[in-house]
């Protein structure tokens, strides 16, 4: 090895929910981790997420759940509406009977207390050395390893009482790097652009798909989170409960024990200068006004639009006049392998395969990435000798090939479901039609509830 650095193991770029489940699995195979975070603090914000059987398992085999338990929900129902009528259309239920038959229960939890959940479980174990204020600029491919550059002028902040530096992570080289930093990857723009010429080591020098593309795909996600005392008793839920309707839809559940309702109302924007397919940089400054605007007009420009949905619909908004906006960002399936792993860089979650949340499944695809990494490293040692860097390059193919088509099919889903859910007219008539004849069925899904890594 040169003399320019000291080798580490693996280097994970974001300390998200992503990249905390990549160094529990990683790490409990004693694989020497780094963390770094671009945000100044640790936390995550939005408001709740959905944990099937496919992800609680997977959980409760890290012990997450030690400190998980007190704030996860377990819904008796997940029940679907007509947002027009109100008219109750399909019923799933969910509680003991889906445990008995996927032997895992489907939770409700807020992002900020399964993130916390992580790190706790990251901390416990002693995992992974976490860094923060630290944001990538660069990732060269050497004879010796990668090699790793972070912004220059940000604070640096340690959390291991550790003396690295900003200066010691360039001079250090990485055997492995996960790109775990979510929809805005820029891990993915440096080492998987298409349009860029470099040459990692030891792979081939024609490109492979970008798995990029990310656009927006024409909706925004308005996001509230309010106790449930707060609300009058016909507005408080113990169930999923979705409304459907032409160009919108409204899901409620609660968290926080069931303390909690959250409330994500997702709307076309139609009326908005947004476009789909508009790139994020346009999309982001456009919604510099949008997320600016104060609450009376945020309320009012969600109340105006809806005059015709059903009165539960709208005595929800009349309720709830705090609102949070977030542009809802597309990406083409996956194509192939190589668009999660290329050389000793893999991607993981929203970097690799972002999609839409029309299947409540996104963390649960990060989680099971990083599941299905733990345990190709965990195979290491029946890997013949190798240098450290061709066996990680091997590890990571491996996770790609066992994981692409998998990401692949709950993208496609999650797209295929915008177009069912914001449905009018015929194709509307005839989605709450099948809901009504066979709506466990449909509601139902094995191949994805009853995935083991």
């Amino acid at each position: 090895m040169s003399a320019q650095g000291k080798m580490s193991d693996l280097l994970i770029v974001g300390a998200g929910i992503g990249g905390l489940s990549a160094a529990i699995a990683l790490g409990q195979f004693k694989e020497r981790i780094s963390i770094i975070e671009q945000s100044a603090q640790l936390g995550e914000v939005g408001a709740g997420v959905q944990l099937g059987p496919n992800v609680t398992r997977i959980l409760k085999s890290w012990g997450v759940y030690q400190s998980l338990d007190a704030y996860v929900y377990e819904p008796s129902s997940l029940e679907v509406h007509s947002a027009l009528s109100g008219q109750l259309l399909a019923t799933l239920p969910l509680g003991e009977s889906f445990r008995e038959r996927y032997g895992a229960p489907y939770h409700t939890v807020h992002r900020a207390d399964l993130h916390a959940a992580l790190l706790e479980c990251v901390v416990r174990g002693g995992y992974g050395d976490i860094h923060l204020n630290c944001k990538l600029s660069g990732l060269q491919s050497t004879e010796d390893g990668l090699q790793v550059s972070l912004e220059e002028n940000r604070k640096y902040v340690q959390s291991q009482n550790d003396t690295s530096t900003p200066e010691s992570f360039s001079k250090k080289l990485y055997q492995g790097v996960i790109g775990a930093d979510g929809v805005w990857s820029k891990v993915r723009d440096i080492y998987f652009d298409t349009s860029k010429s470099h040459t990692p080591f030891g792979i081939s020098a024609v490109p492979p798909p970008s798995p990029g593309g990310v656009t927006f795909s024409g909706d925004l996600a308005y996001r509230s989170l309010v106790m449930q005392k707060m609300l009058p008793p016909t507005l408080r839920s113990s169930s999923v409960k979705v409304w459907l309707g032409p160009d919108m839809h409204l899901v409620q559940y609660p968290v926080r024990g069931g303390e909690w309702l959250n409330s994500v109302l997702i709307l076309n924007t139609s009326r908005h200068s947004l476009k789909p397919g508009d790139r994020p940089q346009d999309v982001l400054s456009a919604l510099d006004w949008t997320l600016n605007m104060s609450q009376a007009e945020k309320a009012l420009n969600i109340h105006s639009i809806f005059p015709q949905t059903c009165s539960k619909i709208q005595d929800t908004l009349r309720a709830i006049d705090t609102w949070s906006v977030w542009p809802l960002m597309r990406s083409n399936p996956l194509k192939g392998p190589m668009q999660m792993a290329r050389g000793q860089v893999a991607l993981l979650g929203d970097a690799a395969h972002p999609m839409l949340p029309y299947l409540a499944q996104g963390a649960g695809m990060a989680i099971e990435d990083a599941f299905e990494m733990g345990k190709q490293f965990k195979l290491k040692a029946s890997t013949p000798s190798q240098a450290d860097g061709h066996r990680t390059q091997q590890l990571f193919m491996n996770y790609a090939h066992k994981r692409w088509l998998r990401n692949a099919s709950v993208q496609k889903r999650a797209l295929m479901n915008a177009d069912i859910f914001h449905a009018k007219q015929f194709v509307e008539w005839a989605r709450d039609r099948s809901l009504k004849l066979f709506g466990p069925k449909l509601l139902d899904m094995p191949w994805l509830y009853g995935y083991k890594s």
